[in-house]
């Protein structure tokens, strides 16, 4: 089975981290029994019950059963060698959406906070190295600001900051 990332778990389940352990539960009781396969004549609710069974594993095994919070998306990594901010700038528009979308296409999304203008996105390359990308958009004023900082996880070989964000589009270096 695949290991399901607790804000996907939460989505599945139309919760947030900020819903109590109680409500949770409740969603995946209710949800499992509306998908049950005794329930219904539908093959297609068992790829759902796998799923439901998945995202709940998830968050029991990050709160330890309800026992504690689910835990906040912390950085303990250390920078990379030499690495580089960058500031993007942009056009008017829903800026946060837009780098939203591309962040998938550049690795797990495994925070994100609209209110506050984060994204952080994990980007796994291989047996080389592990790092996040901290994305922060400041939309408060014209033009549009966005930071992007990378910070190695582990591994030795650092990737290139200015390549991974040339996936966004352009930029200009500060």
């Amino acid at each position: 089975m695949r290991k399901v990332s607790i804000d996907d778990a939460l989505r599945l389940f139309d919760a947030d981290r900020d819903t109590p352990w109680e409500e949770i539960r409740s969603l995946y009781r209710k949800q499992v029994r509306s998908a049950h396969p005794d329930l219904r004549n539908d093959e297609d609710k068992d790829d759902l019950i796998v799923s439901l069974n998945a995202a709940y594993a998830t968050l029991v095994e990050a709160t330890e059963n309800g026992k504690r919070p689910l835990p906040v998306q912390k950085s303990n990594a250390k920078a990379e060698p030499e690495a580089n901010s960058v500031v993007r700038f942009s056009g008017t528009g829903d800026t946060f959406g837009r780098i939203f979308d591309l962040s998938h296409d550049v690795g797990d999304v495994i925070y994100v906070s609209e209110d506050d203008g984060l994204i952080q996105v994990l980007i796994d390359a291989g047996k080389r190295s592990e790092s996040v990308l901290l994305i922060q958009i400041d939309g408060s004023k014209q033009p549009v600001q966005v930071l992007f900082t990378l910070e190695l996880q582990s591994g030795d070989q650092p990737i290139n900051l200015i390549d991974l964000v040339k996936k966004f589009g352009e930029f200009e270096p500060v």
